[in-house]
């Protein structure tokens, strides 16, 4: 039932995107058992979510960093937002990547927009996994393997750290 609510709701924000975007210039349906279809166009955020798209079910790999070996998190977005063509970034860790964002609220996160958690792990950092937010309270990330998740579940709400958007 979770999986038919989360697909619906990415076929809503798919939808919502499609139609504040008239210039698309298609769409790719080949994502492993979801019916999202990335936003496709022109803006930094569309490029990273169709990127991040193309990795569906890679699985996840503890210090992974690309699509032949695995991923961890964020091994993934390092690897994402720079194959997008929105800017290079080398790879770090999850609080690595948060160092290099500007914080926002949820109100100003937008689809490629990144998301925090802390204490998904013991680290000693604040922020502990990453992920791709992509609207309608839906993240792809890499857990195992890579897919799309509900930031409102009780486990996600409950780590919850803080939306960014890349410097």
């Amino acid at each position: 039932k979770e999986v038919d609510d989360i697909d619906s709701r990415i076929q809503r924000a798919a939808a919502a995107a499609a139609a504040s975007n008239s210039q698309s210039q298609g769409s790719n349906n080949n994502n492993s058992g979801s019916n999202y279809v990335p936003p496709v166009g022109t803006g930094g955020g569309a490029a990273i979510v169709a990127e991040a798209y193309k990795y569906l079910g890679v699985p996840y790999v503890w210090g992974g960093s690309n699509p032949v070996t695995g991923f961890d998190c964020s091994g993934y977005v390092c690897w994402v937002v720079t194959q997008s063509g929105f800017k290079n970034l080398p790879r770090t860790t999850a609080q690595g990547i948060y160092n290099q964002c500007t914080p926002i609220s949820k109100s100003e996160a937008k689809a490629g927009d990144l998301i925090f958690f802390t204490r998904t792990y013991n680290s000693g950092t604040a922020v502990t996994h990453v992920g791709i937010y992509c609207g309608e309270n839906i993240m792809v990330h890499c857990g195992d393997p890579i897919k799309y998740s509900n930031i409102s579940s009780p486990y996600w709400s409950s780590h919850f750290y803080g939306f960014g958007r890349l410097n």
